[in-house]
């Protein structure tokens, strides 16, 4: 996925001016593959796996559950399968609109997008309120991104998720404990990431599964053909898109 830039948002709304900062270098280089190898993708499919504390149980949060089929064609093909405890969504960018369709509903939208996944991501994201699952790691900068937002960096070593060996990222500031778990072999691919806010102990969490690389994906599953009966409806915007 050549060049992508993908709205970053659990990172972006955090400035670190901290002057006690520490980088392990092992760490970085290992963020520095993943980046570098993602960024070489011409496609790429994976499952996504997200669970989320969400703020508004009586007593306390609570932990809402979501999988994400995600596929991708760069630099302007993407089409996304969302399943969980805000319904049944679909979204179908093909370079010049996006499309949502909520299964649940049997309605849709169609918006014009930018001309490029990345920047399509971003706009839908601040215009709409539209997040996708899972985007964050496709951030270019994503390596900056946290050089520049947290206070320390570390490499944890080699552990075990899914039955298979990973590195273990750690990076720390004052509001949140940001950990990656990443392949440790040749493709340096994520298979999990977990964000803490420690304001209030809430989670996020994605689970990295069926990675594809490079996959033949045919065109036609970035058109959205509308089911019968399905209404299109209006979305509001909160600002025109750049």
């Amino acid at each position: 996925m050549k060049k992508c830039l993908i709205f970053f948002s659990f990172l972006l709304g955090f400035n670190v001016n901290s002057q006690n900062k520490s980088l392990d270098t092992v760490a970085v280089r290992v963020l520095d593959r993943m980046a570098e190898f993602i960024g070489g993708l011409g496609a790429v499919s994976f499952t996504a796996d997200i669970s989320t504390d969400v703020e508004k149980g009586k007593y306390g949060s609570i932990k809402e559950y979501s999988t994400a089929q995600v596929f991708m064609v760069g630099p302007d093909k993407m089409h996304v399968q969302s399943n969980g405890s805000d319904g049944h969504k679909g979204y179908w960018y093909n370079g010049e609109t996006l499309v949502y369709y909520s299964f649940n509903e049997n309605n849709y939208s169609v918006v014009e997008a930018p001309s490029d996944i990345i920047t399509m991501m971003d706009s839908i994201n601040r215009a709409y309120n539209i997040e996708f699952p899972a985007a964050d790691i496709f951030f270019p900068d994503i390596v900056d991104v946290v050089i520049e937002n947290f206070d320390h960096i570390v490499y944890l070593g080699e552990k075990e998720i899914e039955g298979e060996n990973c590195l273990h990222i750690q990076a720390v500031n004052k509001d949140m404990n940001l950990q990656l778990w990443i392949s440790n072999d040749a493709f340096y691919l994520p298979l999990k990431y977990l964000i803490i806010h420690k304001d209030n102990n809430t989670q996020f969490e994605v689970t990295f599964l069926n990675w594809d690389i490079n996959p033949d994906l045919p065109s036609e599953m970035f058109s959205f053909d509308p089911p019968p009966n399905a209404r299109n409806i209006a979305i509001m915007a909160n600002e025109l898109p750049e």
